[in-house]
């Protein structure tokens, strides 16, 4: 009983459904009136042509090819005729309204991004328009949206940001706090290639830490499983981060210091870091998988292979998160650790209790057993200068200043 009223105040809460429902109501009733009074005498004629009569008076387009004759038939058609220009104009009328009302809550952000394989992004301070435009360049080809950004700025800032980022249908956008679930539900995250948080501008390093660390929670409530970054501002609330379900946590300013460093020991130390990161699409540097004979090498053969196959260099491994199970450290030929095994078993249970990873090791050397990684990167070879337009020396830095020669 309480089904049908609620259907029935949801039918008549929205105009659009209630004209709609009007219309099938007075083709169904025309519909058979009009076959019942005119075409069921006439074996050529079926329920069909009722229905097509009863549309296309409804619809005042009147083809004449099918006509009454009775004065009943007559009278449904004179009934129909009364009402069609009515209903039917304000279904039009509200279909229009819907598809703009549809449009201007997507303009807001309010609208749900229906999409997948895209990125998202968490917050917006000065660095977002340089990451959004990154993961554009780097996203491989899709239909929809390969960034959506979830974010607490006005349809206005919006419109501006996305006008000078230039992704048009590329990007999408979702308004609100992402650390409320209803409005990362928005966004598809579970469906989403990678995520990453942004500190808020405005707010001290522990409230803006504060905010990222809600943000993060909330989206490994709906996505448990997609790849999550996030940035922050203090070193201390990195394991916060990692507790609460972030892969990699980047301490804003870190890299920064840390190329300083490398430059206080030796200028070109700075531009070849500078070289390795390139632009996006244009890096010196390559993350592939591993090929499954690759994994039976040694790293030297591996680098031999791979310098003599394009001229590649492989410059470290890595290992990507996975999550550990009590499995992998059990002994099934132990009788304790068969039976506790089964325990998990007879429960239902994966018995998953961690992860391991993401780890990278440069230059590993052949002591390292490939399989237990799961790619490589690499570095292209890069054009060097001609004889005729040798660079000058660079002039000694720090490390320079006793004499020292650096190859």
């Amino acid at each position: 009983m309480n089904a049908p009223t609620s259907l029935l105040r949801r039918l008549f809460a929205s105009t659009l459904a209630t004209a709609t429902a009007l219309v099938a109501v007075i083709l169904l009733l025309a519909t058979v009136g009009f076959y019942f009074f005119e075409l069921r005498d006439n074996p050529d004629r079926t329920l069909f042509d009722a229905l097509w009569w009863a549309m296309v008076t409804l619809s005042t387009v009147g083809y004449g090819d099918i006509v009454p004759v009775t004065v009943p038939g007559r009278i449904i058609g004179m009934c129909i005729m009364g009402t069609g220009i009515g209903i039917m104009a304000a279904l039009t009328g509200n279909l229009a309204s819907a598809l703009i009302e549809r449009r201007n809550r997507k303009r807001q952000g309010l609208a749900p991004v229906k999409t997948s394989g895209h990125c998202l992004v968490l917050g917006y301070n000065a660095h977002a328009a340089g990451l959004i435009k990154a993961l554009a360049a780097a996203a491989p080809p899709s239909r929809g949206p390969v960034v959506v950004l979830v974010a607490q700025i006005t349809p206005e800032a919006f419109a501006e940001a996305a006008a000078d980022i230039g992704l048009e249908n590329r990007l999408e956008f979702c308004r609100g706090n992402p650390a409320q679930e209803t409005v990362l539900g928005r966004a598809s995250p579970a469906t989403a290639r990678a995520a990453y948080i942004l500190s808020q501008d405005g707010l001290s390093p522990e409230e803006a830490d504060q905010q990222t660390l809600l943000a993060a929670l909330t989206f490994r409530g709906l996505a448990p499983k997609v790849q999550l970054y996030a940035e922050a501002l203090l070193e201390a609330n990195r394991q916060h981060l990692a507790r609460a379900g972030v892969d990699v946590t980047l301490i804003r300013g870190d890299l920064a210091e840390r190329a300083l460093g490398a430059m206080g020991e030796h200028p070109a130390l700075w531009h070849f870091m500078e070289r390795l990161l390139g632009t996006p699409g244009h890096r010196a540097m390559q993350a592939r998988p591993l090929a499954h004979e690759e994994r039976g090498l040694r790293w030297s053969q591996l680098v031999a292979r791979s310098m003599a196959d394009g001229g590649l260099l492989p410059v470290a491994v890595f290992r990507i998160k996975r999550d550990i199970t009590i499995k992998e450290l059990l002994d099934a030929d132990t009788a304790l650790d068969q039976f506790i095994l089964e325990l998990f078993a007879a429960y239902g249970q994966e018995g998953r209790i961690g992860n391991q990873g993401p780890v990278v090791l440069v230059n590993p050397g052949d002591e390292v057993d490939l399989n237990a990684f799961d790619g490589c990167i690499i570095l292209g070879r890069e054009a060097g200068p001609s004889r005729d337009h040798a660079p000058e020396p660079a002039a000694p830095g720090p490390a320079d200043s006793g004499g020292a020669r650096h190859e």
